[in-house]
């Protein structure tokens, strides 16, 4: 099995780990997002709790899958350190920054995005607060690893922007049910993250800085 394993080609290695991590939710956002449900009420505790499952689950089966590969924790950058946790919330606030100008020119170029932010409202009810600080740890750990120390490694001797475009791409997809206001928010991030990434090759500051941006708006609906 694990010969088997080593045998498989670069690109169905690509084509099982994104598949396996993203497929059911790019599936289902895009599904929302066809269905005019984008911005709405599709996050509630229990959507968030069955994340919580089936991302350990899937990040269990592709580190299984991907140290038979010979992937390594060191090969994607992956470790804390108290200068990297700062470093991630810097960059949070550049995205942060770079969010507010272009929601801005967006907003005032079109009433109707500005309607869609007035209106956006992505979560349903409220959130036991074990829950947001479960989704907030593992979701960022989650996605990174997959998105940027996954993504960008595997694809770096194609070029670095086609590792960025691609993983800012899955990213976007993920995300379309969000609507207007996940997109204008997700791209800015998503390039800000790999390009980092691309240039620094560690993980711990974009798991930091997005634990922030998932902890800072779910904290609003947790039920106290």
């Amino acid at each position: 099995m694990l010969n088997l394993l080593r045998a498989l080609s670069f690109r169905a290695e690509f084509v099982i780990v994104v598949g396996m991590a993203f497929g059911y939710s790019a599936i289902a956002s895009i599904q929302a997002a066809l269905a005019g449900q984008s911005g709405k009420a599709l996050l509630s505790e229990s959507s968030l709790t069955y994340l919580l499952a089936n991302e350990v689950l899937v990040l269990v089966a592709l580190a299984v899958f991907l140290h038979a590969r010979g992937w390594t924790f060191e090969r994607i950058g992956l470790g804390a350190s108290a200068k990297e946790s700062l470093l991630g919330i810097g960059l949070a606030l550049i995205v942060e920054v770079v969010y507010t100008i272009a929601w801005t020119i967006a907003a005032l170029s079109s009433q109707s995005i500005e309607n869609a932010g007035r209106l956006f409202e992505p979560v349903a009810g409220s959130i036991d607060p074990a829950v947001v600080i479960a989704v907030s740890i593992l979701n960022p750990i989650f996605e990174e690893i997959v998105l940027c120390g996954y993504v960008i490694t595997a694809l770096k001797d194609r070029g670095p922007w086609t590792a960025i475009n691609v993983s800012v791409a899955i990213r976007l997809v993920c995300h379309l049910y969000q609507g207007v206001v996940g997109v204008i928010f997700i791209v800015p991030l998503g390039l800000i993250f790999a390009y980092w990434y691309s240039r620094q090759g560690r993980l711990w500051p974009l798991i930091v800085a997005h634990v922030l941006y998932d902890f800072i708006p779910l904290i609003y609906y947790a039920r106290l």
